[in-house]
């Protein structure tokens, strides 16, 4: 099976100057963790998504955090997120040349948007993109984005959602219609109550 030509720039990567990197680090996570009712600034998924993506920083010498675009909230079904925008604005302003992230359901969990940024957009704006715990980075191994199982963890990303939202459908359907069982017996009982 013929692979195909990757978009990246197939750069040296043993130059004798190593290119520095202006990262933006994004964070993303669809709904807050519940505390036990404690009043927090942040989720703890958000928390250690920064820990995770700080140390990956620490560890490569040729990443330099620009910013760090948090979507504490935000579905990632929807592109149209705060700190996302914030991220594609910078993008196009030049103050960033790569998007750091934790994995690609981070990124996005729309299969057809999460691919067109990593084969498209990224890409066209020179924008280097690594996926830790995906193993995609499109500098260092640019055939990691173009390996067939990239579109197929965004498939099931964008799956997840998909079933997710009909559990959660089918559940308040069934927390309905069990409140009108109960309201027809509570009725039925006070109507009962008042004949006698």
């Amino acid at each position: 099976m013929a692979g195909r030509k990757s978009k990246y720039s197939s750069e040296a990567i043993n130059t004798k100057e190593v290119k520095k990197w202006f990262v933006a680090i994004y964070i993303r996570l669809s709904q807050e963790d519940s505390d036990n009712g404690e009043d927090k600034r942040e989720s703890n998924s958000i928390t250690s998504q920064k820990a995770l993506l700080n140390e990956y920083i620490e560890e490569h010498n040729d990443l330099i955090v620009y910013d760090v675009y948090v979507d504490d909230g935000y579905t990632g079904t929807d592109f149209n997120r705060p700190g996302f925008q914030k991220l594609l604005e910078d993008m196009r302003e030049g103050k960033i040349n790569c998007v750091l992230v934790k994995d690609l359901s981070r990124l996005g969990r729309n299969y057809i948007e999460v691919g067109n940024y990593i084969e498209q957009i990224f890409p066209l704006f020179n924008i280097r993109f690594i996926a830790i715990n995906d193993g995609v980075d499109s500098f260092r191994n640019p055939t990691s984005v173009n390996t067939i199982l990239v579109p197929f963890k965004n498939l099931i990303n964008d799956e997840y959602c998909r079933d997710t939202s009909i559990k959660i459908r089918s559940a308040l359907n069934g927390r309905k219609k069990k409140r009108r069982i109960c309201r027809s017996v509570c009725i039925l009982w006070v109507y009962k109550k008042s004949k006698r």
